[in-house]
């Protein structure tokens, strides 16, 4: 490996240059082999390297620029329009390419003396594939195996069928089959068209058949298959039925593993991280409604003894009443508010005659009410509905008092009566009368019964004010439980009023549902709201901002004529699609998530946000256009260049020697303390095979002891494998009881 230091361009017309390399040999990219490409924007400059390289003196030299040629062949570099390119593989002779003003340039690499991976191979004795690691990215499963037919297996007059099929590893639930695989004999073939009467259609599995025939001699069946997974978070393995039949019977019949619950999630360790964006509350305010509001309470008002005359020397008595009365009138006299109902109920004390208690109450709650309605105008009093009425408290009232101003003894006397009189109140009262408590403690209960109590309802034509609805909340109990609902305007001045984020959500919630209910359609402010405080605490729910997103209109914030012809809505805002985006994401839905991303506009507030959306749903590589090419790479760009982690991340997931190559120089410059920095060294080192074996171990312990929740992750993890596990294991174990 040749090490260069890349330099600052010097200033002329740097230029993007593409194309693709393949091997000479092959006609195909390079797929064991790191293809590097090295920018110099003098054409002097690449021909002194390009000389120190093939004399084998390029240790330490500089290039403006360098790329990795992917899987795919393709490249993208930055180079001084009459610069030159150098092209290197392996131990072969370096080509050198000048630019000379192309935007395109493709080049055929002999790879020379490559040494291949070696496999020893004995004589096949039955159909074992080697099982390997799946690889999940995104919201997909990708699947690769070799089917090893042994020789005499296959006959000219037999079919050949393999069906591949994922299993969850858990549950060892069959999760989808995927594209099977046919090889027909010639003999086979010619005979299934004559049995199917010349039509292909009639047999089920013609539309797989490999145009590759079945024979007797041994075959090699390389496999790949990408399927949808219903949960990226879980491991699937997979599984295939293999079958050989000629026309009579079924002469093989096999189920055989082909790759492993050990799963390669190249992007588990991608750090990322989105800002929640809200709606202008202003933007979405509900006009006020008009309500029914009740009103309820009580006023003492202390009479003459047994008259229904207030006494003259208790000054409470006016003040009680001027408050009554001035309420009233500002309801009367408000704007937007109209009396509908006034009821008062007068309540004597129970000493003396039930009949003329009660009739001593009638007097006094007929006093009181004309006292209270005296100054409401006789057009409002003729339609406000009345029902004043009197009522003589109960001696059960009398010993609640007496218990809650502890005098247990006396209430127990009393309720002891109320049990041998239970229908008769004056019966009680004579019994009472003689208790020795009575002119002592029970006689001073009395004042406290002698109470007005009123109710009057209103209609409110305007808006409640801030101040009004936050009093309702904190004191109104069937408002706070929810067993009332608010307005959408009154929740509206909630949300700006209520700080505490538990009680904030709660709110967001019963806004949403009520205003579902009520309207049919979830208010979008709430929504959004709660869609913000799920995410806060990182959780989720991509049900609550589905409603607002319309996948066929394509960009945010669309304003849109409704069917009535004047009401303007706005479709897909911009908050909306960028949080839901966010929500995918928490829930590992990264194909939607992308979705999104194609909706979100390409501004700098979503560069990140897409970027990171487009990767994790697997578009970081590869695509078969050069737009979609030129996307990709912009998404590997903008992630690897985020945060030092994510560089080795996204150079690990390009699964390819040269990019190996960078991602062990930028781990070099990770911090040691970091675990994730020794987990990834452990990747590194692992791809290089048997002479990487015992560094990789090294690297995982550095990362156990850090924090041993790695343990876990790295036991099912397919870029560190069964053996590099159980290898690590026993050594970190011996490491912990020395």
């Amino acid at each position: 490996m040749f090490c260069f230091s890349v330099c600052p361009a010097v200033a002329q017309q740097i230029k993007v240059v593409s194309g693709r390399v393949l091997n000479q040999e092959t006609k195909k990219p390079f797929d064991k082999e790191a293809v590097f490409v090295y920018a110099f924007n003098t054409v002097a400059a690449a021909e002194d390297v390009k000389k120190k390289i093939d004399d084998n003196e390029a240790f330490g030299l500089s290039t403006d620029a360098m790329e990795v040629v992917g899987n795919d062949g393709y490249y993208e570099i930055r180079v001084a329009e009459n610069g030159a390119l150098i092209f290197k593989i392996g131990l072969a002779p370096c080509v050198l390419e000048k630019v000379n003003y192309r935007m395109e340039i493709n080049a055929v690499l002999d790879a020379g003396i490559v040494l291949e991976d070696v496999s020893i191979v004995g004589t096949l004795q039955d159909i074992k594939p080697a099982p390997k690691a799946p690889t999940i990215i995104g919201n997909k499963l990708l699947l690769y195996g070799t089917f090893p037919i042994p020789a005499q297996f296959g006959k000219p007059n037999a079919r050949l069928i393999i069906q591949p099929y994922v299993v969850d590893c858990e549950t060892n639930d069959t999760v989808t089959y995927t594209r099977p695989l046919i090889y027909d004999g010639p003999e086979f073939g010619l005979t299934q068209e004559r049995r199917m009467n010349f039509c292909p259609a009639n047999d089920p599995l013609y539309a797989f058949v490999a145009p590759k025939p079945l024979t007797e001699d041994r075959m090699s069946l390389e496999w790949t298959d990408t399927v949808p997974i219903p949960d990226p978070t879980r491991n699937y393995h997979g599984t295939a039925a293999i079958l050989l039949e000629d026309y009579t019977h079924v002469y093989y019949d096999k189920q055989v593993l082909v790759n492993t619950c050990e799963t390669k999630r190249p992007l588990k360790f991608l750090e990322f991280s989105f800002n929640h964006q809200s709606l202008n509350p202003d933007d979405y305010r509900e006009r006020p409604k008009r309500e029914k509001r009740n009103t309820a309470g009580n006023i003492s008002l202390s009479f003459l003894v047994g008259k229904a005359m207030l006494d003259p020397d208790d000054p409470t008595n006016a003040e009680q009443l001027d408050k009554l009365k001035s309420d009233l009138l500002e309801i009367v006299n408000g704007e937007g508010t109209t009396l509908k109902e006034f009821h008062i109920t007068g309540i004597s004390s129970p000493e003396g005659s039930y009949a003329s208690n009660l009739a001593l109450a009638r007097q006094r709650v007929n006093f009181a009410h004309s006292q209270v309605t005296s100054v409401l105008p006789a057009r409002v009093l003729s339609r406000v509905y009345q029902n004043p009425q009197a009522k003589v408290a109960t001696w059960e009232a009398v010993a609640d008092l007496l218990e809650k101003d502890t005098f247990p003894e006396a209430a127990a006397a009393v309720r002891e009566i109320i049990n041998r009189f239970p229908k008769s109140q004056d019966a009680q009262y004579s019994q009472i009368l003689r208790l020795p408590y009575y002119t002592t403690t029970i006689k001073d209960i009395f004042p406290k019964l002698r109470t007005v109590h009123y109710e009057y309802k209103h209609e409110l034509y305007r808006e409640l004010t801030p101040e009004e609805i936050l009093d309702k909340y904190q004191h109104d109990e069937a408002y706070r439980s929810g067993k009332k609902s608010f307005a959408l305007y009154e929740y509206w001045n909630l949300f700006k009023m209520i700080k505490d984020p538990h009680e904030l959500e709660a709110l967001y919630k019963r806004a949403y549902h009520e205003s579902e209910t009520m309207n049919g359609q979830p208010w979008i402010l709430a929504a959004n709201n709660l869609a913000v405080s799920y995410l806060a605490r990182d959780t989720f729910d991509t049900s609550i901002l589905e409603p607002f997103i319309d996948r066929k209109t394509r960009g945010v914030n669309v304003v849109r004529t409704r069917i009535d012809g004047v009401t303007k809505e706005i479709i897909n805002p911009e908050a909306i699609v960028a949080n839901q985006l966010a929500m995918y994401i928490r829930a590992n839905n990264y194909e939607q998530a992308s979705v999104m991303a194609q909706i979100l506009p390409d501004t700098p507030q979503n560069e990140m946000m897409k970027a990171f959306a487009m990767c994790l749903g697997g578009y970081y590589r590869g695509g078969t256009t050069a737009e979609e090419r030129m996307k990709s790479r912009k998404v590997f760009d903008l992630v690897k260049k985020s945060s030092p982690i994510n560089g080795v991340v996204m150079d690990l997931a390009m699964e390819s020697k040269g990019y190996d190559v960078l991602a062990e120089q930028e781990a070099a410059k990770l911090p040691a303390d970091n675990p994730v920095c020794w987990y990834l060294k452990a990747i590194i080192n692992n791809r290089k095979g048997e002479m990487g074996f015992e560094e990789a171990k090294n690297c995982l312990i550095n990362c156990f002891k850090l924090d041993e929740k790695y343990i876990a992750i790295s036991a099912s993890d397919g870029d560190i494998g069964k053996d590099l596990y159980e290898y690590t294991m026993d050594m970190y174990s011996m490491s912990k009881e020395m």
